[in-house]
């Protein structure tokens, strides 16, 4: 298939590019989260090594809890995950701080940090690239037309937190800041680290990563002006010597972005439900009923990736294989991730 991009800001320029792009699952007890979480982790360290070598650095990974309700998760999460655990060597721990210590730990046997837009330039290489601000999504019963410049058969929508382009009113994401520094320090880390803060192994360079995917210290969805760039510095800074000692630091470059999550804290992935008809069809919807998902209204060849959060690196690959399976080869997409999940209940929610 022809495939084409469409970003009016270019390649990873927002949340994407000032990603940590740690590949590592999420440290969670059980339930769905866990499932795919695991599955796309397992999924995508591969890919990355794999494929985009040159982009990927492979280490393992030391995981410390941060307060009590943490330490019980990592202590089950030790006797209830399928992924590789060892036993930290002691030159990985002699830089973690004492107070660090004292909470529960794991460390996995592999994990990764990407870069970011260098891996994403290298996915976007063999398809057409176009630098525009799509204003307007329309469907002329054939094909759909974004501005009428560019026809597809298919369009799939990858917004984050910003805009629909249709009324999608029952999919809202929700905007998380994030913000990672690089520095040069004269500490050696020889692992990935994730406490407070994520922080990276030291490359080759003598470079460290160290990033959040939260709030941090501003709360505004699409501000980059109003950023306090060095209280962000100095939270980030603080959290991570929080975990390790790291001496002689100089900053060396910023990144901030707003990523998208979403409320169940599971990715979107999938055909995109038309409300509007589907309320015309199902008006008992709003009353509670529950309908099979296959009897929606959806936009045809129309659908969504979103709500990835902190953990676009780890779910985006495992999420387009599946997407792409269920375009190419009629796969299933799973019910999980599908956002038609969210249907009925702002239904309900609206009627109330």
């Amino acid at each position: 298939m022809r495939v084409a991009l469409i970003d009016s800001e270019g390649i990873a320029s927002g949340g994407s590019g000032a990603a940590g792009a740690f590949v590592s699952p999420k440290f969670v007890k059980s339930g769905p989260v866990k499932e795919v979480s695991e599955t796309a982790f397992s999924f995508s360290l591969p890919f990355y090594a794999e494929h985009f070598k040159e982009w990927t650095s492979v280490s393992p990974l030391l995981h410390i809890a941060n307060n009590s309700l943490s330490n019980e998760r990592v202590r089950y999460f030790k006797t209830h995950t399928s992924l590789q655990l060892i036993t930290p060597e002691p030159t990985c721990l002699k830089q973690i701080r004492p107070e660090a210590r004292t909470f529960e730990s794991l460390m996995l046997a592999s994990s990764a940090v990407v870069n970011a837009r260098g891996v994403c330039e290298a996915m976007a290489e063999h398809a057409e690239f176009f630098d525009i601000h799509v204003r307007a999504l329309e469907h002329d019963g054939h094909v759909w037309h974004l501005d009428n410049n560019i026809r597809a058969k298919r369009v799939l929508l990858a917004t984050g937190a910003h805009q629909h382009l249709l009324n999608i009113p029952y999919v809202t994401p929700r905007p998380i800041f994030g913000h990672r520094i690089n520095i040069k320090s004269s500490t050696y880390n020889p692992v990935n680290i994730h406490q407070h803060v994520s922080i990276s192994q030291s490359n080759t360079a003598g470079i460290i990563a160290i990033g959040a995917t939260h709030d941090v210290h501003h709360h505004r969805r699409h501000t980059q002006e109003q950023y306090d760039y060095i209280k962000g510095r100095s939270e980030l800074l603080e959290k991570a010597m929080r975990t390790v000692a790291l001496h002689d630091v100089e900053i060396i470059e910023d990144f901030i972005g707003v990523r998208a999550a979403s409320i169940d804290h599971l990715p979107m992935l999938g055909p995109v439900v038309d409300s509007c008809k589907t309320l015309e069809k199902l008006p008992k919807i709003e009353r509670g009923k529950r309908y099979d998902i296959n009897q929606y209204e959806y936009y045809p060849n129309l659908y969504m990736m979103n709500g990835v959060g902190g953990y676009g690196f780890v779910l985006a690959p495992y999420l387009a294989a599946m997407l792409r399976d269920a375009i190419v080869k009629n796969g299933t997409i799973h019910p999980l991730v599908l956002p038609s999940r969210f249907l009925r209940r702002w239904c309900i929610q609206k009627c109330r």
